[in-house]
């Protein structure tokens, strides 16, 4: 796909309805030797729709869809400017441009996962609380000629990956024994997190695609991915809900960067994810020449490529 030069930002959206909504967002912008750096977004894509509603036990999941859609919209513009002149989105896992209609919600944890939290969790923290919220397309997959049954990624998350999650979540892992399976989907889980915390930059990197890649090998991990990676550590799980212990049930991935590697924590679960660049450092945005830290070149090819 070739990518032109940018348009203009547009300074307002239409929501699937056809209302016009306000769109003016803060440009989180410093200076560096006179070019533009914007640091790296500090909305959490899953996250941010949901402030202020703690005590629903439901949301309008459409609107969340909406909004969703423009946060992450906005995120990709500012990566690849070619995207202001159509109204098309990245898939994080495919890396496929599709329309709006063509996505769907997806909750990281999975629904069946979140039906085997204690009764007390479930009536104090909401449900999309407690799974983390991102968009995945449900427009169906060809793979070397071969058309994928499903909804696309949406579907393919489900199929492979949701009931190894759900044995994770409720798993004793004094007694349970982990298989490649379980691995890679808490691998896959992991890597939409961190595309839900710092967005595309994580999607386009050639780490995010090494990533992509493997959410689409479920039974093996791809030689490319670092042993490190292929490790899960676990202690024992909370079996009750209270205050003191609240983050633990509502915000379900702790992510700490360190250099190239990102550790992310579920519940009591962590495991090591590759970078290949820190997505807190700020990115060069006017200078053609930059140090390489400050450099981002978008990797566009599909997972399947």
């Amino acid at each position: 796909m070739s990518i032109p030069e940018c348009g203009r930002k547009r300074k307002e959206f239409r929501s699937p309805s056809g209302k016009v909504r306000d769109a003016r967002l803060r440009d989180r912008s410093e200076t560096f030797r006179g070019s533009r750096i914007l640091s790296p977004p500090s909305l959490i894509f899953g996250q941010s729709p949901l402030h202020g509603c703690r005590s629903m036990n439901m949301i309008d999941l459409p609107d969340l869809k909406a909004k969703l859609w423009h946060q992450m919209r906005h995120d990709l513009k500012s990566l690849v400017p070619w995207f202001a002149d159509n109204d098309l989105l990245l898939c994080p896992a495919c890396c496929r441009p599709l329309r709006f209609d063509e996505f769907s919600l997806e909750h990281i944890i999975p629904q069946q996962a979140l039906a085997c939290d204690p009764l007390d969790v479930r009536d104090a923290v909401p449900r999309n609380e407690r799974s983390g919220m991102t968009l995945m397309c449900r427009k169906p997959l060809v793979i070397k000629g071969r058309k994928i049954p499903g909804h696309g990624c949406n579907s393919w998350k489900g199929k492979f990956y949701d009931a190894s999650l759900r044995d994770l979540i409720r798993a004793d892992f004094q007694r349970k024994q982990l298989n490649s399976r379980h691995q890679i989907a808490l691998f896959s889980a992991g890597y939409l997190a961190l595309f839900r915390q710092f967005g595309y930059q994580i999607a386009l990197l050639p780490s995010g695609l090494l990533m992509r890649n493997q959410f689409f090998h479920p039974n093996s991990f791809l030689r490319d991915v670092p042993l490190s990676c292929q490790v899960v550590l676990a202690g024992e799980r909370l079996r009750s809900y209270e205050e003191g212990n609240r983050e633990y049930w509502s915000e379900p991935f702790k992510i700490t960067v360190d250099g190239a590697s990102a550790f992310i924590v579920l519940r009591n679960m962590v495991l090591n994810l590759p970078l290949s660049r820190d997505p807190k450092l700020p990115l060069a945005r006017a200078l053609p020449y930059a140090p390489s830290k400050y450099a981002f070149r978008p990797d566009l090819r599909t997972a399947f490529e």
